[in-house]
């Protein structure tokens, strides 16, 4: 399921729903990055090569999720994005009259300041997530080559109480389109250490999918920040979100410590930004 985008007239549905959905493995990335051309009914469309070259941000939030409602394929009811030439089975129609969900309308749980701590204190592995991080931005880097990657932090003062680590989409698919496509990075969270201890633990996101076995992209990896993460305590949560358009550089490891799992040789990954876009809220624990 995925992406974006709202349209001049503003097709944005604000969904109260339910919370929490079962903990993510960490075994699997927990986030999902998905994308529509930008739809502007009525006006002429914009020339994105008129644009200085970057990444630009348009909303972030904390939103409600459905769980355990889920679309008949697995993926979450929301968010839900419309298509006027081909109805998506998931939100097909809107509004009374009825008429089909068009393109760049978007149905999303509605975000909020405050939250419980207690439905939100990942305490232990059976803690649901009580939400979902959603950063939304309009990409205008014009490059499809380099890779698109992303991380997201939750702290309350210096403590972090969750971070997903770099997460790597791959090459940026986003770039270049003609108008600009408008994306959204989304997942579920909860904060704290889930029963772990130490550096990368609980919501503190683990290396996943890393190191990897060859100097090429295998799909979607994470590659852990070394926070520790702590408890949620009551009070502000301050989200930082950073998306980057960034170049690979491969390096080549035949340390066993290094490679872990994988076993050497493996191959460990820097990135040089090109374009980026940072997004900063918070929310209130009570």
């Amino acid at each position: 399921m995925t992406q974006l985008r709202l349209f001049t007239v503003l097709a944005l549905i604000i969904a109260v729903c339910g919370f929490g959905q079962p903990m993510f493995a960490q075994a699997t990335p927990h986030f999902t990055v998905k994308a529509v051309p930008n739809a502007q009914p009525g006006q002429s469309k914009v020339n994105p090569q008129a644009i200085t070259p970057n990444l630009y941000p348009t909303w972030a939030a904390f939103a409600f999720t459905d769980y355990p409602t889920l679309n008949s394929d697995s993926t979450d009811i929301w968010p839900c994005f419309g298509d006027s030439s081909s109805p998506n089975p998931d939100c097909p129609t809107i509004g009374n009259p009825s008429i089909t969900f068009p393109t760049g309308g978007v149905a999303v749980g509605s975000p909020s300041y405050t939250w419980s701590l207690s439905n939100c204190d990942a305490t232990s592995t059976s803690t649901l997530p009580c939400g979902q991080t959603e950063s939304w931005y309009e990409d205008d880097s014009n490059d499809s080559t380099d890779f698109l990657i992303y991380s997201i932090t939750a702290q309350q003062g210096t403590s972090y109480i969750a971070d997903s680590g770099t997460v790597v989409f791959g090459p940026n698919t986003f770039g270049g389109l003609s108008p600009a496509a408008n994306v959204i990075i989304y997942g579920d969270q909860n904060f704290g250490t889930m029963g772990q201890t130490g550096k990368n633990n609980g919501n503190c996101t683990a290396d996943i999918n890393y190191p990897l076995a060859s100097n090429s992209y295998p799909g979607v990896y994470v590659i852990a920040a070394g926070k520790t993460c702590v408890a949620p305590v009551a009070g502000v949560v301050n989200f930082t979100a950073l998306t980057e358009v960034a170049t690979p550089k491969y390096t080549k490891s035949t340390s066993p410590t290094v490679c872990g799992s994988v076993g050497p040789p493996c191959y460990t990954v820097k990135f040089t930004k090109k374009f980026s876009t940072t997004q900063k809220w918070s929310i209130n624990l009570q």
